[in-house]
């Protein structure tokens, strides 16, 4: 595995737009009128809840099995996920005529499942959190030599997630924020990393889940750390995260700050986001919004770009939270 001192993300970035670029969409950008006025100052909405499979995470899949080899792929490909990593492995093995293994935990949401199960993947239940399906799948891959596809933990997919922040430096002039999701830090240290590079001034934040604030604690202490976590509305930027990840270098490289939001503060992030504009989002989408929405004060004046990266939520819960 590479470590941080080597991965030079704006170059991982820039090739990683070339090699999905015929299969991802440029998602767009959406300026906010309500999270404007809050602020006195211009918001805009980076909506990559539109991607293909309803999440950033196609951008790093698709990189990461476009930058295999035949020989590679006909080994077979496995992979562990909350699920939308999962949704992404199985349209990315689409478009080579492949398919995967994906392991998820017994705590990913039935209504999830049954949306993997329809995109025609390998599922294997194990364990009971997100962490224990992963180091089962990397043991698996090693055992049985078959590739083993990092969600965050490889500089290929790293640069994937990063195109979201090569549109937005496209798409929105001036940006004074990115404020970002952060699970295992892919999109993260990605985008964040990438838009870093090309204006040094920007503040990049990432946000994660009180309940589950492994990113957060580890910057905090210096290292990566294991710690449990309990359940959360931002499921998908839930669980243990890699000892050796890159991403926890990276953070530290091109973050500015990592945050933590409660999940009644996530619930009502949701339910704006429906209420202002119409848009259905996952948990972990609304954290950005969430943060915002907590430190408006912080923001007074400025140009921020919230990335609203996925939108793949059960109904039952989704109308449980817009009618709370």
């Amino acid at each position: 595995m590479e470590t941080t001192a080597v991965v030079d993300v704006r170059k991982e970035v820039l090739a990683a737009d070339k090699r999905i670029r015929p299969y991802v969409i440029e998602t767009p950008v959406e300026h906010s009128i309500y999270f404007s006025e809050l602020i006195n100052g211009t918001v805009n909405l980076k909506l990559d809840l539109y991607q293909t499979t309803g999440s950033f995470k196609f951008r790093g899949a698709t990189s990461k099995i476009m930058s295999l080899s035949e020989e590679e792929l006909d080994r077979g490909i496995i992979s562990a996920s909350t699920g939308n990593y999962a949704l992404a492995i199985a349209q990315a093995m689409k478009n080579v005529g492949r398919e995967a293994t994906i392991y998820l935990a017994k705590d990913v949401p039935e209504s999830r499942i049954d949306l993997i199960k329809s995109h025609g993947l390998n599922i294997v239940i194990y364990g009971d959190e997100a962490w224990d399906a992963e180091k089962k799948a990397r043991e698996v891959a090693g055992t049985e030599g078959k590739i083993y596809v990092s969600p965050y933990n490889d500089p290929v997919v790293v640069g994937g997630q990063g195109t979201c922040g090569l549109e937005i430096e496209k798409q929105v002039k001036d940006v004074d924020t990115v404020i970002i999701a952060c699970g295992g830090g892919g999109l993260l240290t990605g985008s964040g990393g990438y838009l870093k590079t090309g204006n040094p001034d920007i503040n990049v934040i990432g946000v994660s889940p009180e309940n589950s604030p492994i990113m957060y604690e580890s910057i905090r202490q210096g290292e990566m750390i294991e710690m449990g976590f309990t359940q959360t509305l931002a499921d998908t930027c839930a669980g243990g995260v890699d000892l050796d990840t890159i991403t926890f270098g990276l953070c530290q490289k091109y973050v500015d700050e990592i945050a933590l939001v409660s999940e009644e503060e996530i619930k009502n992030g949701i339910k704006i986001l429906f209420e202002q504009h119409r848009l259905v989002s996952e948990g972990s989408a609304a954290l950005s919004v969430a943060y915002l929405l907590k430190n408006k004060e912080k923001f007074e004046g400025k140009n921020v770009v919230l990335v609203v990266c996925g939108k793949n939520i059960g109904i039952a819960l989704f109308k449980s939270i817009i009618n709370s």
